[in-house]
């Protein structure tokens, strides 16, 4: 069995939004550990816009973890129609960003 350590934590006020704490976090946590290959990875309710371009220009790289019912029909029309292969990932192009659907 495994067990993980946290290497770091923030605490909020109870009342902030969680789309405003997360850019504090990633400079906070990448300064504190000299990090200079870093990604952030979330899911996509802490996700929006400002965040998107604040990741952008601060020159993180980034995965977001979305769902499918919220894309363009022709993104849903070929996401549906792959033939899923366990431990596969396909991928498609929307603009500059890359979707990638994994089973």
């Amino acid at each position: 069995m495994r067990s993980y350590i946290p290497l770091s934590y923030s605490v909020f006020n109870g009342s902030q939004y969680e789309g405003r704490t997360m850019i504090p976090v990633v400079d906070d946590f990448v300064q504190r550990f000299n990090l200079d290959d870093f990604i952030v990875v979330t899911d996509s309710w802490l996700m929006n816009q400002r965040n998107i371009a604040l990741l952008e220009s601060g020159n993180y790289k980034y995965i977001i973890g979305a769902r499918i019912k919220n894309e363009s029909n022709d993104i849903k029309a070929w996401a549906l129609s792959l033939d899923k292969q366990y431990g596969e990932f396909y991928e498609i192009r929307k603009g500059p960003t890359r979707l990638i659907v994994v089973d």
